[in-house]
């Protein structure tokens, strides 16, 4: 090996090393953030207030393991379903993302590395449905990821979908009821 191609090699090493460090740095910084955001918003989310649900279960947003930790699926998507119930656009969306797999928001490179890794649970027909749900509720942005998504779904997950979004069946929420209902 040249001199020239050591010193390469090394150098990228050592930008992976700063780069794992910094993303752990940052993700330290989102989680402190993301906890002064529940607390400055539980009270207000607790009293039924639709947008400090929301806030609060973006903020609980997402548990790779789906329930232990600070982030914490399961808890994010029943605030999402107060607010959604409240007809909360964006709370809708969120749930549709979450649904569709999408669970990490921003730029978290350890978040998403190990989101890679571990996987995430997926239930499309649902997704699609909560995203065409906030598109009725005007979140524009809901429109693309929903078209997105229906081009992957298998007719029989089309046809569940569309029944979910026409209202011939209900439209899911809670992450027990439609994790479970596989």
């Amino acid at each position: 090996m040249t001199m020239r191609r050591a010193a390469g090699v090394l150098g990228t090493l050592a930008l992976l090393g700063l780069a794992g460090c910094v993303g752990a740095a940052t993700e330290g910084a989102n989680i402190a953030r993301d906890k002064v955001t529940v607390s400055n918003n539980i009270a207000a989310a607790q009293t039924g207030n639709a947008e400090a649900q929301f806030k609060v279960g973006k903020a609980l947003c997402c548990s790779l393991n789906e329930g232990e930790g600070f982030y914490n699926t399961p808890q994010s998507v029943d605030w999402l379903c107060k607010a959604a119930a409240q007809n909360h656009g964006p709370a809708a969306l969120k749930l549709g993302e979450i649904y569709s797999g999408d669970v990490i928001s921003g730029a978290r490179v350890l978040r998403r590395v190990a989101q890679g890794v571990a996987g995430t649970t997926t239930e499309p027909a649902v997704a699609y449905a909560w995203m065409r749900r906030a598109e009725a509720l005007g979140v524009a942005d809901a429109r693309k990821p929903a078209s997105a998504l229906w081009a992957d779904l298998t007719p029989a997950q089309r046809g569940e979908a569309e029944a979910m979004v026409t209202g011939r069946t209900p439209l899911p929420c809670n992450w027990s009821t439609v994790v479970g209902r596989s």
